[in-house]
């Protein structure tokens, strides 16, 4: 989360540009009087400001420059968004000290890129090859994988501030757009071939969600198990790999090429269960299947997951039945069920309940974690 300030003489626009700043993960702090916004950025030195051209008493570009001269504030990261669209007005605002240039109107997807970009080049970008990979998966049903793949997708994405893409292998049809009330334009059905597998290929096809999350959907209609290759799903992961800081996995509900080679291509693994007898069971002979077909899950981590009310199981039990640790347990979160139908995952709100609480603290250790290795 970046603290970002808004200068526009214009309300109407300034609400709404601090709407979707804050739909972002952003803490927005609002001005119409670029002088009162000045003094308050020479105080409170924000992350990036947004910045209006044509406004009375101070223009964007006298506010842009005073800024470049001030110690302390002279390389704050500054975008101007005006109506003005012409190359001289880009040139001008530029050469007045924007780091960047948009004109009106401009989508929330449009401004969401290139206020990362900003954030990412002020904070540090992490190398393409720093991708981490994060599977979760878990072949009992109704353990709300899905949930905790988009809630930790998002809590990642607000926590670093860094590019973060949620896949949605399922061949039965896509659950996470769903989730964020988001329509499939397309899919990993959609892809090319593998030989004709580039990054331009997959970017086309991912769908950006107003906080900035990338989404690569299952497509809409149910698809045969084996409708996705091995061999492509290394691909995307590794294209993803190269161009995101995080790719969380929603591996499929059965054991079909996808699931494999995205447990396989995991630098993290996230094996999600219920506190019930089946699904601990089920976790058991899982896990036994991975062991025997030789594959190996790197840094599994085993979260629990408890969908209703009342647990059948205690977290001791479950841990003796798996003969390991349990990292996190997720308690029943009845405001899951209200957040699935407005489209909108509780890790994007400011709720404090069970599920955005726990997948907050599981980004904020994975981005120590990775933070650490820098």
């Amino acid at each position: 989360m970046a603290r970002i300030y808004v200068i526009d003489d214009d309300e109407q626009l300034l609400k709404m540009v601090g709407l979707m700043l804050e739909r972002g993960g952003h803490a927005v702090t609002l001005f119409s009087d670029p002088v009162e916004g000045l003094e308050r950025v020479k105080e409170d030195k924000p992350d990036l400001l947004v910045l209006d051209v044509m406004m009375p008493n101070l223009s964007g570009h006298d506010v842009a420059r005073d800024i470049r001269e001030t110690d302390g504030i002279e390389n704050l990261p500054i975008l101007v968004l005006t109506a003005r669209s012409q190359e001289i007005d880009r040139t001008t605002a530029i050469q007045s000290g924007a780091d960047d240039y948009m004109s009106k109107p401009v989508t929330s997807q449009e401004l969401m890129e290139r206020v990362d970009k900003l954030l990412t080049k002020k904070g540090g970008q992490m190398s393409p090859e720093q991708g981490l990979v994060i599977t979760v998966f878990g072949l009992r049903g109704g353990t709300g994988r899905t949930t905790v793949a988009v809630n930790l997708a998002a809590a990642l994405r607000r926590v670093s501030q860094h590019e973060v893409c949620l896949v949605d292998l399922s061949p039965s049809g896509g659950q996470a757009v769903m989730h964020m009330r988001l329509q499939t334009r397309s899919s990993w059905l959609d892809l090319p071939e593998l030989h004709e597998m580039n990054w331009d290929a997959l970017k086309d096809r991912l769908i950006i969600h107003p906080s900035g999350l990338r989404v690569l959907s299952a497509p809409v209609k149910p698809q045969a198990p084996d409708a996705l290759s091995g061999e492509k799903t290394n691909k995307i992961l590794d294209l993803l790999r190269r161009h995101m800081a995080f790719t969380v996995v929603d591996a499929p509900g059965v054991l079909t090429p996808s699931f494999m080679a995205a447990v396989t291509a995991a630098e993290m693994s996230i094996h999600l269960l219920t506190p019930e007898v089946v699904a601990v069971q089920t976790a058991v002979k899982l896990n036994r299947v991975l062991v025997k077909q030789g594959i190996k899950v790197k840094r599994k981590t085993h979260i629990l997951n408890q969908v209703t009310p009342e647990a059948q199981l205690p977290a001791t039990a479950v841990e003796r039945g798996l003969n390991n640790r349990v990292a996190f347990s997720i308690g029943f979160d009845p405001n899951q069920s209200r957040a699935m139908a407005q489209g909108v995952p509780l890790a994007l709100t400011s709720a404090k309940t069970a599920l955005p609480t726990i997948t907050h603290r599981m980004a904020e250790v994975i981005w120590q974690r990775v933070t650490a290795d820098q």
